[in-house]
């Protein structure tokens, strides 16, 4: 890049952010005194949101009743509209915010270009784009879901959310603290099979893989409530072919094969474990 094309950047760019400035230095003086309201209405609303989904999804599948699940979101909805009036009550400006206005108004394009210049790349204007970073979103969401979390610590559902995100980025002895965490605030939660397992599956992942110990005692605990939910059949299976006991172990994955489409991956991933425990228990010694 020639000085003259320098030169001219430079203008440009203090241009660009001096036009920028005009149009958000109102909205900062309004809106800086009420920006962590706002924050928290804008989280809430995504977490409200998702619970519905997750609600929609256990009705779907016959692990919650439809009367049950309209009170749910009723009680959620409740909630999302009493913290967005919170959020509406703050003041429209201080004399702080007016300070910070001023600040950003004279040290921005400033800090801008230096910085541009110091740690930049000018040459890399016409390069592409760089793709969303997967992980450092996930990692934004539990952040999120933890400040929500710290203001109420009782909302069950949250604590799911948490504890999923944090399984997907394997780790699992945060997600399963997390579960533990939503089984004791809602009697709800705590009776929710397919919660049940995931908070086994993730235990189970903190001791190699094995279903041995609490693990187990959730997974019954699931099929207590639901006998046919597949999660527990399938983990039902696993730990019994985990123990030794094929026979078991072909029961409960027959019993969820039967529900499974023919031809698809999963029933013939399936049917060649069945195959297998089948296989064992035919050779196994009586126990």
């Amino acid at each position: 890049m020639s000085m003259s094309s320098v030169l001219l950047f430079v203008l440009v760019a203090v241009a660009l952010v001096a036009a920028a400035l005009a149009f958000i230095l109102p909205t900062l003086l309004k809106a800086r005194a009420r920006g962590d309201e706002t924050s928290r209405a804008t989280i809430n609303a995504q977490i409200y949101r998702q619970e519905v989904d997750e609600l929609q999804q256990e009705v779907a599948r016959g692990d919650l009743p439809a009367g049950e699940a309209q009170s749910m979101r009723q009680e959620m909805h409740r909630r999302l509209v009493d913290d967005a009036r919170e959020a509406g009550a703050s003041p429209a400006s201080t004399p702080r915010a007016r300070k910070v206005a001023l600040i950003v108004a004279v040290a921005l394009p400033v800090v801008a270009v230096v910085l541009y210049f110091t740690v930049g790349k000018p040459d890399a204007l016409t390069d592409d784009p760089p793709a969303p970073v997967g992980e450092a979103a996930k990692g934004d969401f539990i952040e999120q879901l933890q400040s929500h979390l710290s203001r109420q610590p009782r909302d069950g559902r949250g604590w799911v959310l948490l504890a999923r995100a944090q399984a997907d980025r394997n780790e699992f002895k945060a997600a399963a603290d997390a579960y533990q965490k939503a089984l004791t605030v809602s009697e709800r939660v705590s009776k929710d099979p397919g919660v049940l397992c995931e908070y086994a599956d993730a235990l189970g992942m903190t001791q190699g893989g094995s279903l041995a110990g609490r693990p187990a005692e959730l997974i019954a605990k699931a099929l207590s409530i639901n006998p046919a939910h597949p999660a527990g059949l399938e983990m039902a299976g696993s730990l019994a072919y985990e123990e030794g006991r094929y026979a078991d172990a072909v029961r409960y994955w027959k019993e969820l094969l039967a529900d499974l489409t023919p031809g698809s991956e999963r029933h013939s991933e399936l049917s060649t474990a069945v195959a297998r425990a089948e296989r064992k228990a035919a050779v196994a010694l009586p126990r």
